[in-house]
């Protein structure tokens, strides 16, 4: 497995992301409806996994989540507060790690949990982004 997806609309794109790099992939859906809760439906499984394409791929991963989150720049709520912690982040340079919670608000990782709103107390729907 090279990455994960909760979105079946994320995973076309990153099938496609590394096809345009020359790396094959499939998507493998996750049947266990226990382990859904925990981890993404969808495991992006690499067709040839040798070192060189395994490489190409890790490599190419941060460039595919970023076009995909475009709308998503930072785990920001609007009013400026960490996503996770709600910890006032306005006058942090970027990258930003939140200095309450640890979280790097600019990786595809948070951004990924913001969008599909998870990771937070309540678990609501995070608001939309900075």
């Amino acid at each position: 497995m090279i990455t994960s997806a909760n979105a079946a609309s994320d995973v076309p794109q990153i099938i496609y992301g590394l096809s345009i790099r020359g790396v094959r992939a499939h998507v493998v859906e996750s049947t266990d409806r226990h382990m859904r809760r925990h981890t993404d439906r969808y495991l992006i499984v690499l067709d040839d996994p040798t070192p060189i394409r395994l490489k190409i791929a890790q490599d190419s991963l941060a460039s595919i989540w970023d076009a995909i989150l475009d709308e998503y720049p930072r785990a920001v709520t609007l009013n400026g507060h960490c996503y996770f912690c709600k910890y006032d982040v306005t006058t942090l340079s970027r990258p930003t790690t939140c200095p309450e919670c640890g979280h790097n608000l600019d990786s595809h990782q948070a951004r990924r949990t913001m969008r599909d709103g998870k990771g937070r107390v309540g678990r609501g729907h995070g608001p939309k982004p900075l």
